[in-house]
């Protein structure tokens, strides 16, 4: 017996179908489970603040200082002489050194440090503090390559695989607490960044896929969002247990946990349809009418063909896979991808270096740590209107030309008004947080699915590269005191205009392949 389906019937069943692309429970779960690793992650990427920090310290004189000698200079200690690198050889003719003078000045060769709260105390690095700050150096650059690659095993072997390896793997950081050699140090320092780091790209790649067209400005948010609490709950985790140790522990061995996210998580369906893993979406989509309780049978959803499906999600078949030639060959990829790289760089660039002034501010370092990550909450909000109500570009526009004046204009405030000063500087602070926030989800939708994750990698490396170089800013003020403000604004005004050769992308559909992108070009030249 046949069945005839009407035209309504068949309505009906087209709108049950775009149900499945909803905001519903399964989204929320499925974002709620993403979300947590990133807090974890971004703990990681700041860890070197506190787990590394410099200590205060100077030489140790045998004959002079006993069991319980603290870090402050003592009154004997020559005033001809720095206390860190070159300590007083005395001949005693007394029993203390009180009054003495030094016969001679030797390199120093043992420390006394203010506390033993830092990594540096435990690999003794004294006087060679650079060893420190270069902590932070290494774990940036293992971000710049985990980025990149991490990127293409997303694009390659599916978004959920790469989460998960990015998650767990930043358990090795726990092997830093055995480490008594500054080289092994760095090297597992390099490794854990090198892991865990790529999940930066392949949360917001996933969310936006699976958030849906009507969630892609709050994915972007939330995405920023769950960053922002980690880096704000790193500085009171730091406050409480302020022992490097403690402090590793606390944030590297939760993350073996992730590992039941084989069971739990699910991938991306639009990567799935585009890979031409049918059934695999299937699954998904039964699992998704489940739990978003719609009326949606499994028998309906294994029924439909393959090429139907792809119609009702608006997916692409993808007959080859598309390589770097394609993305070369395409003139309009190319610029999107020559602009968003620049802006991915101008928003890392200022961002850290802001955080490198603030941290400077007196006052508490854990407050002041967490108050500059809690500046960026309200820069996300005012994304996530402008984004939805006036568009991607020009906000991203108006943010980075906001951002540059707002820096600029502190830089040059009267040092005599020290509260105009600071609230310029967080100004600044949030026109940075709404572009960082913005680039992100703009530069998701420039780019089609098919390199989606490996263009978004590249552009997340030049953004590590602003990162490494935005604490050498500082080192131009011996030059001309407001010299890193200008460079900042100066950045962020370049990136602005820059933004003039990308499209709108507010009521665009996420493209899937290069060729799509190439095609809507050229209809839109055609126009003009």
């Amino acid at each position: 017996m046949n069945i005839k389906v009407t035209p309504k019937d068949e309505k009906a069943n087209e709108d049950v179908f775009a149900k499945l692309c909803d905001f519903g429970r399964f989204q929320t779960f499925q974002y709620f489970l993403v979300c947590l690793p990133l807090v974890m992650v971004s703990m990681m990427n700041v860890n070197y603040i506190f787990v590394a920090e410099n200590v205060n310290f100077r030489c140790r004189v045998p004959e002079c200082d006993g069991p319980n000698a603290t870090a402050s200079t003592p009154v004997w200690w020559p005033t001809t002489h720095d206390t860190k690198c070159i300590r007083p050889v005395f001949n005693l003719t007394e029993a203390t050194c009180d009054n003495q003078m030094a016969v001679e000045f030797r390199e120093c060769d043992d420390w006394i440090y203010e506390h033993e709260n830092s990594v540096a105390v435990k690999l003794d690095i004294g006087c060679q503090s650079w060893k420190a700050s270069f902590v932070g150096s290494v774990h940036n650059i293992g971000m710049l390559f985990s980025m990149i690659l991490m990127g293409w095993i997303a694009d390659r072997f599916g978004r959920k695989p790469t989460i998960i390896i990015c998650a767990v793997g930043g358990a090795v950081g726990v092997f830093k607490i055995f480490m008594t050699n500054f080289y092994a140090y760095l090297a597992v320092e390099f490794l854990e960044s090198f892991v865990a780091s790529g999940l930066y790209t392949v949360a917001i790649v996933w969310m936006i896929e699976v958030g849906g067209e009507t969630k892609r400005v709050s994915a972007g948010v939330i995405f920023s969002y769950a960053i922002y609490v980690g880096e704000v709950a790193f500085a009171f985790i730091a406050m409480g247990l302020q022992h490097w140790k403690s402090l590793i522990l606390a944030i590297y061995a939760p993350v073996i946990l992730f590992v039941v996210y084989i069971v739990i998580l699910q991938e991306s369906t639009r990567w799935q349809l585009l890979r031409g893993k049918t059934n695999g979406a299937k699954r998904t989509f039964k699992i998704i009418a489940k739990i978003n309780k719609l009326a949606l049978t499994n028998e309906e959803i294994d029924n439909i063909k393959e090429d139907d499906l792809r119609l009702k999600f608006n997916v692409a078949s993808q007959k080859e896979k598309e390589t770097v030639k394609d993305i070369i060959k395409s003139k309009e990829i190319m610029i999107r991808l020559a602009v968003i790289s620049f802006c991915f760089f101008t928003s890392s660039f200022i961002y850290y270096g802001l955080a490198v002034q603030a941290v400077s501010l007196p006052g508490d370092k854990y407050l002041n740590f967490a108050l500059t990550s809690l500046t960026s909450f309200p820069g996300d909000l005012l994304a996530y209107f402008t984004f939805s109500k006036y568009g991607r570009r020009i906000s991203l526009q108006g943010g980075y030309l906001g951002c540059g004046a707002f820096i600029l204009a502190q830089a040059f405030a009267p040092e005599s008004t020290p509260w105009l000063k600071l609230t310029l500087f967080l100004l600044g602070k949030l026109g940075t947080a709404l572009c960082f926030t913005g680039v992100y989800t703009y530069s998701l939708e420039l780019f089609p699915t098919s390199v989606r994750g490996s263009l978004f990698g590249f552009c997340n490396t030049l953004a590590r590269i602003g990162s490494m170089l935005s604490p050498l800013a500082p080192l131009l003020v011996s030059e001309l005191p407001a010299l890193p403000s200008i460079l900042f604004a100066s950045t962020a005004m370049m990136a602005a205009l820059l933004l003039t050769f990308t499209p709108e992308t507010k009521t665009l559909p996420l493209f899937d392949t290069v060729e799509e992108v190439e095609a809507y070009k050229s209809k839109m030249t055609t126009k003009l």
